[in-house]
């Protein structure tokens, strides 16, 4: 849907900077589309198996984390962002993209099921690397806690005018489902 409502603006839009714009937004959300995927795919193909630190930390900034970078980013392209402030949000996208799927492995530990809407513990009867497997609970909830405060970090420069992303930090941090 996100793409046929994009492709009808793009169709009508008649300013050429702003068609410009648009497009690279499409091109955005195609390449977090694509990393959704080999996020997704990875997360499949290593169930059950031992996993590097490193395809670990791939495996969840492309899942949700790609489509948050996106839509972070697709807005700062859209608002006509600069190249500077462009890479500031795409890095803070990228921190509390990760942080969402590190809460997404504390939660599947010791969540709510009622709240979850999923049973608590499948990652790990399913033999999932998350991690809470690869680096235990406490330490799982430490690298969420700094992953956080490096993206909040990265608003510094905006002040009360990145209250918002600051809030949506903090909600993905002390998010219940």
């Amino acid at each position: 849907m996100a793409y046929m409502v994009i492709s009808k603006d793009l169709i009508e839009e008649e300013n050429l900077e702003l068609k410009l714009r648009k497009i690279r937004a499409l091109e955005i959300l195609s390449n977090a589309v694509d990393k959704m995927i080999a996020g997704e795919y990875v997360d499949t193909e290593f169930e059950g198996k031992e996993i590097s630190n490193e395809y670990l930390e791939y495996m969840h900034k492309n899942k949700t984390g790609a489509l948050i970078e996106a839509s972070v980013k697709i807005g700062a392209v859209l608002a006509g962002a600069n190249e500077e402030d462009e890479k500031k949000l795409v890095a803070y996208a990228e921190k509390i993209g990760l942080a969402f799927q590190i809460k997404d492995d504390i939660l599947s530990i010791e969540g709510d099921e009622k709240i979850l809407g999923k049973p608590v513990g499948n990652d790990e009867k399913r033999g999932k690397v998350t991690f809470v497997t690869k680096y235990g609970l406490e330490k799982s909830k430490e690298i969420l806690e700094e992953t956080i405060e490096k993206g909040i970090k990265e608003l510094e420069d905006y002040g009360e005018k990145a209250e918002f992303l600051k809030e949506l930090a903090l909600y993905i941090k002390n998010r219940q489902k």
